[in-house]
């Protein structure tokens, strides 16, 4: 048996409008029967939520009008559904004051408690009332919902079994956004292939020198800001090129920065090309703790120099990207992996998490700042461009690289589980304002570092990669 509109309507004008702090909720403007019944014979109540100028409180700084499925009534005895919809709306201040943020709130999200009405005890509007006004209780049931939309989304994947895993995969990224220094180095136009000193190799003091009023700003490319008793970073004989720096009490209050020192400035330095008979790019992270020690220092000559650019960050939400399947495999019992990889190598296909579903999850789930090219992050998880990078720098710490990679055994199995305690640090993408940042052919060039050295801030233990066309 339904609950008759009018009697609904009756309700909900007793207690519209409520207002809670800067929040009012009222009927939608323009409906002369604000409460009806849809075609299916749920009852549907127009609602407008109003947010207004904390100042003032009086000037309405958003509106949002929404017609909101309030309950299924037939499923409940009459009496009682009406008392659960009067106890809702007493205790409506209680449910706008547990949203906290109110640019977070559509008029649907306030009705999303019908789960007390499982609850025999409460009977009366008082109780109902009481009910919903319990802060732990609106918490359990917000997250008995977030963990049904969960299960919901990832049935597809197969994995409606692992929500909490499968949240705790997203990773908070600090996206990178570049322009061009106003203040560009006065020796950009010059080759870059000068020759280095035969003698000392020590670094050119002349014209090409960049003076900087403020050593220590987050930039890329150009000169870096390094201690002057500090030998130019280089690798087993090899000057490498400056990539970047980052001041990091700028990005301190950022979720992705939790992971790294509060204070300081961070350069990383990367080989173009690996010297011969070296497997992967040699990186340099270095972290400085007092900017007022350092200086701008010129690029040596006959070491590549990158145009210098401006950064602005932003944050970013992301979980492993589709080339990193494993992630989600890894989920999966491991016989049951293993299986399908050796049907893998067999060329009989297999596929334990489907693809398209993934992709879809993957868009719908992470939280980029801009979707389209160029991708510079620091930390989150990596874009690719053809494989996993994952697996990518697993494969480079190997003795024999990837010389012995039997794919579908038990050793590659173990080899894959390994490449997931890799840790991204800063990826730079080749591509910028349509032309090429560094030479790599339009890939992404990746400093990864384990999760057990990021920890601690060893940087001493980050490692190169590289992804090209």
């Amino acid at each position: 048996m339904s609950v008759d509109p009018d009697r609904l309507l009756e309700l909900f004008r007793r207690h519209l409008p409520l207002r809670e702090g800067f929040v009012e909720l009222a009927f939608a403007s323009g409906y002369d029967a604000p409460v009806w019944r849809s075609e299916a014979g749920y009852p549907l109540v127009a609602l407008r939520l109003t947010t207004f100028d904390p100042v003032d409180g009086v000037i309405p700084l958003d509106i949002r009008e929404q017609e909101v499925f309030i309950g299924d009534d037939r499923k409940h005895a009459p009496g009682r559904w009406l008392a659960y919809v009067e106890g809702h709306l007493q205790a409506m201040p209680a449910i706008l004051a547990h949203f906290g943020e109110p640019d977070a709130m559509m008029p649907c999200d306030l009705f999303a408690y019908g789960a007390v009405l499982a609850d025999e005890a409460l009977q009366r509007p008082d109780d109902f009332a009481a009910a919903l006004r319990d802060p732990v209780r609106l918490a359990a049931m917000d997250e008995a919902a977030r963990e049904a939309e969960w299960r919901e989304r990832l049935e597809p994947l197969g994995l409606a079994d692992h929500v909490a895993e499968v949240r705790a995969m997203a990773r908070p990224s600090i996206r990178l956004h570049l322009s061009r220094s106003e203040e560009l180095d006065e020796d950009e136009d010059e080759d870059d292939d000068a020759d280095v000193d035969e003698d000392d190799g020590d670094e050119d003091d002349g014209d090409d020198a960049e003076v900087t009023d403020d050593p220590g700003q987050t930039r890329l490319g150009g000169a870096p800001d390094l201690p002057p008793d500090l030998p130019w970073p280089e690798v087993d004989g090899v000057k490498l090129t400056f990539v970047a720096q980052f001041d990091l009490a700028e990005l301190a209050g950022r979720a992705a920065a939790r992971e790294l020192p509060a204070h300081g400035l961070l350069s990383f330095f990367y080989a173009p090309i690996p010297p011969d008979g070296v497997r992967g790019h040699p990186v340099r992270v270095l972290h400085f703790t007092d900017l007022d020690a350092l200086a701008c220092r010129p690029v040596p000559p006959g070491v590549e120099r990158l145009s210098a650019y401006d950064i602005d960050v932003a944050d970013e939400r992301l979980y492993p990207c589709v080339d990193s399947y494993f992630f989600y495999e890894s989920l999966l019992p491991e016989a049951r992996v293993l299986e399908v990889h050796r049907q893998r190598q067999q060329g009989k296909g297999g596929e334990l998490i489907p693809f398209n579903p993934l992709e879809c999850f993957i868009a719908d789930s992470g939280e980029l700042d801009d979707y389209e090219r160029p991708y510079h992050r620091l930390l989150g998880h990596p874009a690719s461009i053809q494989g996993d990078p994952y697996l990518d720098v697993e494969i480079d710490t190997r003795p024999q690289g990837w010389d012995g990679w039997d794919d579908g055994s038990p050793e590659a199995l173990a080899i894959r589980r390994r490449s997931l305690r890799w840790r991204l640090l800063l990826q730079i993408d080749a591509q910028q304002d349509g032309e090429l940042l560094l030479n790599q052919d339009g890939g992404f060039f990746y400093f990864w570092i384990p999760a057990d050295a990021l920890a601690v801030h060893d940087w001493s233990q980050a490692r190169g990669a590289l992804q090209c066309h």
